[in-house]
Order: structure tokens, then C-alpha cells, then sequence
């Protein structure tokens, strides 16, 4: 009697279970992962040229990525007013769709918006050059992958940051190259590069990367900018890089007068050595 007793408990235990284990292997995995990341780093180079005037960053990251490919993110960093016109913040907007056309092939089309809060040409100190027209600058691209290289173009959907024939043009615009300058409407300025990533021991990745980047209707402006990289994943989500960067360097960029006081000028395109320090979530 008892062993039947023990029996009946035994099997009314299981069915009372079996509805909670069938409705946990059940619950479907989301559409949806969110990656974010705060990232430190001691110089913000963006396309060979700094763009926090040779000072540290405090970088923030978020994207929505849904598993048929398409997603969209956004980024904010600190950036300098000396480099960029009252500036003092770069919030990015961005969004595509990714794929694989092959095992080891993938395709990445979209488009980014840089937006920089508050930020207008008019606070340029240079009277008679600062003209009001924003920095805000719409780019679309595409991307081609291979295993660990990717082949990425843009190009912009309206003017190049702000530049124009008022705020930079030839004889006025740069001081390290007086004949450098813009011509005509910058929209339409394009840029090309190819980069790489690869994994060479558990937790180590070198990176490298080459592009060019052309400003429409301008001359001494277009540069060709390099950079190398070793990034070490640490536990926890962290990670440390150690990055060189380097460009062609055109003179319109070396002695690059402030936008914000007139007076300090810097080597904005020069080559340089920068570590980060990234916390993923």
C-alpha cells in the first residue's frame, strides 16, 4: 500500500511539472539584442583627423539589432569647439541592414546622421567667415565583407560638416596651406577604405585600416588617413587597445587655427598614438 502510495505522489509530482519545464523550453529566444558599450579614449581620430583638438574622449554606444539584419544604433562622444565651431558634443543616429550573401560574404547598407547639439558656424571667431549653416552632416554607405576584411564607402547626403565657400575657402580658409580651400557646394563628398580585424590568439585581435577621404569641390583638402591597432579582451566585458594613426598629413591641416579663440592652432591630421579602454554590456 505504501510503495503504491509513494508511487501515485511520484507521478502527480511529474504532470504538476511538466507544464512549468514545457513552458520554459517553449518561451521563444528574442528577436532582438541591444549591445552597448562606454568606451575611453585618449584621442577621438575620426577619418586621420582629431576631433577633440589631441584630448581624451568619453564615448557611448547603443544598438538594436533584430536577426533579420536590419538595425540602428546611436553613438555620443565629446568633441572640441577648436576643431568644430561650438561644438561641444557629437551625437550620431544610424541604421541599415545587414546580411550574408554568402557563408563568408557579407553586405551592409545604411545610413548615419552626425549631429552636433547647439553647434553653427557663426560662433567661428573669423568675422566675415561665419556665416550661419550647421555642422550636421547626413552620409549614406554600403559594405562589403570578406571573413576579417571589409571594403566600406560613403557619401554625404548634404554639405560636408558645414564647409563652404564662406567658412573655408581658398587664400582665407587654412593657414598651413593658403591655397587650400572650398569651391563649390561640398555635398556629395565621398570617402573609401578598407579595414581589417583579426583574431590572432584567444583575446587578441590586430586591426588595421586605409582610406581616403575626397571633399567635393575643394582643393588641398582630400587625405589619405592609416591606422593600426591590438586590442586585448580582458574579463567582464572589458577591453584595452593601443591604436597608431596616421594620414598624408595635407598642410591644410597642420597649423589648423582654432574655431574657437582665433589664436591656438594645432596638427590636426598628425600621426599620433592613442589607447582606449572599452566596457561592453
Amino acid at each position: 500500500m505504501t510503495s503504491i502510495r509513494h508511487t501515485t505522489l511520484l507521478c502527480a509530482a511529474l504532470f504538476a511539472a511538466a507544464p512549468l519545464a514545457h513552458a520554459e523550453e517553449a518561451a521563444p529566444a528574442s528577436d532582438w539584442t541591444v549591445p552597448m558599450s562606454v568606451t575611453l579614449v585618449s584621442d577621438y581620430i575620426f577619418r586621420g583627423q582629431s576631433q577633440t583638438w589631441g584630448g581624451p574622449a568619453l564615448q557611448f554606444s547603443i544598438e538594436a539589432v533584430h536577426s533579420s539584419g536590419f538595425y540602428a544604433g546611436f553613438f555620443a562622444s565629446n568633441v572640441s569647439d577648436h576643431r568644430l565651431p561650438g561644438a561641444a558634443v557629437e551625437t550620431d543616429l544610424y541604421g541599415g541592414y545587414r546580411t550574408k550573401v554568402a557563408d563568408t560574404i557579407g553586405v551592409d547598407v545604411g545610413a548615419v546622421y552626425y549631429m552636433y547639439p547647439g553647434a553653427n558656424w557663426e560662433d567661428s571667431p573669423f568675422v566675415g567667415m561665419n556665416a550661419r549653416n550647421r555642422l550636421d552632416t547626413a552620409e549614406a554607405y554600403v559594405a562589403l565583407s570578406w571573413e576579417w576584411l571589409t571594403f566600406k564607402t560613403g557619401r554625404t547626403l548634404n554639405e560636408y560638416f558645414g564647409w563652404s565657400t564662406n567658412n573655408s575657402p581658398p587664400v582665407l580658409g587654412f593657414a598651413g596651406d593658403p591655397a587650400a580651400g572650398v569651391t563649390g557646394n561640398t555635398r556629395g563628398s565621398h570617402y573609401f577604405e578598407l579595414n581589417a580585424a583579426y583574431d590572432v590568439a584567444e583575446g587578441w585581435n590586430v586591426s588595421g585600416q586605409i582610406g581616403r577621404q575626397i571633399v567635393r569641390n575643394s582643393t588641398g583638402l582630400d587625405i589619405t588617413y592609416y591606422k593600426v591597432g591590438v586590442t586585448r579582451a580582458l574579463p567582464d566585458g572589458w577591453s584595452a587597445g593601443v591604436f597608431y594613426s596616421a594620414s598624408s598629413e595635407p598642410n591644410a591641416y597642420k597649423d589648423f587655427v582654432s574655431l574657437d579663440n582665433g589664436r591656438s592652432d594645432s596638427d590636426i591630421a598628425k600621426d599620433k598614438l592613442f589607447v582606449s579602454v572599452t566596457k561592453a554590456f
